[in-house]
């Protein structure tokens, strides 16, 4: 029994050794995490870019609204309204680049609203008032970094570097003056340890800004849950959209090439046949074999076509593009193919949409002509197809135009439908460049 009870001592001790050094790695280990360095450069721009937030802000609201009998006044006050979006856009980014935490952006509109819809809509969304008060709480926040910083950081940086700063002038911390290498040499450890303890602290200040962020800078959860539920039923419409498409190639194999292949098989064995019992007659029937094959070929070439085009992948957008505007029965004008390549999502979609556009000019537009024009803007590919033909169409009536805008909700994008009766159609669509 004692034997047992001293086995199962020492199991005790080693156990507990294992979890003090493993909890002595993890405390020592976040001097090896660069995302400590990144949370700290995060803290450490708070204060200036909080002092010029609340120097902007301040000095736009001020002078916007001393002046604001005048036009002048109503201009800074628009202006600072601008201003206001891009500084919380610059916070957005700085959460993602440095905490790692995405925030998803506010609605800013369709591509075709004007810019006084812009900025009711930016007055109305809750986010603008919330950012807001973020940005005029950022300079309250660099100042508790700056003093947490300031006071603790670089107090264990002055211990640390103890015995190199003593070799040049004395170092006094706190009242305790360190003039000789062996006070130096022993303010070490202490300083060592002060400083993994300021950065577990910024780490903690840090997730603290994030969380802010996050919340002051983002929808709210209801904003966030209609758009979730939102790409739920887009997502659940363009599976059962990919499940039909499934089913019409299958058709179509079955109707069409696979069709056309037996028959040729058939052929084949007939013309076998008349080899060995009368050539001369075998010649034509080789003849309507090659037609079949050649016909089969086109196709298996149309319905390839349907699927992915390899003019899109082989030559990109442009060319791709070119080649829908030719085989429409409309002519079609192209403006503004971007020169670089864009990512295969962008393309493809890019694609796709004008397809489905241009075919609905060709079949209900009754148009005489349409163009098709793309820019890239703040990030973003605009797409724009619109015609002269007799408008009125109705996203309601049909899935194409319902199709389209699942496509484009899929990578986060917008469209917008302008279509007044008698007045043509125009499918506007923007297309984030880095899709999700």
């Amino acid at each position: 029994m004692a034997t047992t009870g001293v086995l199962v001592s020492r199991r005790s001790r080693r156990s507990r050794r294992r979890l003090t050094s493993a909890s002595l790695a993890r405390f020592a280990g976040v001097a090896r995490d660069p995302q400590s360095y990144r949370n700290l450069l995060y803290l450490v721009l708070a204060l200036p870019l909080g002092t010029a937030y609340v120097v902007i802000l301040v000095a736009g609201l001020s002078a916007g609204a001393g002046l604001a009998v005048i036009l002048v006044g109503i201009a800074l006050l628009l202006a600072t309204l601008f201003a206001l979006r891009a500084m919380a856009a610059v916070e957005r980014m700085l959460a993602r680049r440095l905490l790692r935490i995405a925030i998803h952006p506010p609605i800013e509109g369709g591509i075709d609203v004007g810019w006084p819809q812009r900025v009711q809509l930016w007055l109305r969304d809750p986010v603008t008032w919330k950012s807001l008060v973020f940005l005029l709480g950022k300079l309250p926040m660099g100042l508790v970094a700056y003093a947490a910083i300031g006071l603790l950081g670089l107090s264990s940086v002055v211990l640390t570097l103890a015995p190199v700063l003593v070799a040049f002038t004395p170092v006094i911390f706190f009242g305790w003056e360190i003039d000789n290498p062996v006070a130096a040499i022993a303010a070490v450890p202490p300083g060592v340890v002060l400083f993994l303890l300021c950065l577990h602290l910024f780490n903690g200040l840090a997730w603290l800004y994030g969380v802010c962020a996050r919340v002051m800078l983002g929808p709210s959860t209801v904003d966030l849950r209609e758009r979730v539920e939102g790409l739920k039923d887009a997502s659940a419409r363009i599976l059962a959209a990919a499940d039909d498409e499934r089913r019409r190639i299958e058709r179509d194999l079955h109707d069409g090439a696979q069709q056309r292949l037996v028959a040729l098989n058939v052929l084949l064995g007939v013309v076998e046949t008349k080899l060995q019992k009368d050539p001369a007659a075998a010649g034509p029937l080789v003849a309507r074999a090659r037609q079949e094959a050649t016909e089969a070929v086109k196709e298996l070439r149309e319905l390839a076509r349907g699927i992915h085009p390899a003019l899109l992948s082989e030559r990109g957008l442009g060319p791709a593009l070119e080649a829908l505007a030719s085989r429409c029965p409309v002519p079609v004008e192209i403006r503004g193919v971007p020169e670089r390549p864009l990512c295969a999502p962008v393309e493809s979609a890019a694609y796709y949409i004008t397809a489905e556009a241009l075919t609905n000019v060709a079949k209900y537009a009754h148009a005489c002509k349409a163009r098709v024009e793309l820019a890239i803007e703040n990030g973003a590919l605009r797409v724009q197809i619109s015609d002269d033909g007799i408008g009125g169409a109705d996203p309601t009536i049909g899935t194409g135009l319902r199709g389209l805008n699942d496509r484009v909700e899929a990578l986060e994008g917008r469209l917008a439908l302008e279509s007044p009766a008698g007045g043509g159609t125009t499918v506007s669509v923007e297309l984030p460049l880095d899709p999700p």
